[in-house]
């Protein structure tokens, strides 16, 4: 059995919409447009959508991280 890209990308999508994540189309946020959240395509983590995401629940306790 095949699956297309857009088949699982379709899926990933809908599950991080049901886990309240912000989803945004790509193009709008790629490299040299308005509003760019990474310098190249081969940036693979959004490091200040990761922080935005992480730090409330550092601060609040909610996580924890282990040294």
């Amino acid at each position: 059995m095949n699956f297309a890209e857009s088949i699982v990308e379709d899926a990933a999508l809908s599950w991080f919409k049901e886990l309240n994540y912000a989803v945004a189309h790509g193009p709008h946020i790629a490299p040299d447009e308005l509003h760019a959240e990474r310098k190249s395509f081969s940036e693979a983590v959004l490091g200040k959508r990761l922080r935005d995401a992480l730090l409330p629940k550092l601060l609040s306790g909610e996580i924890r991280v282990k040294h």
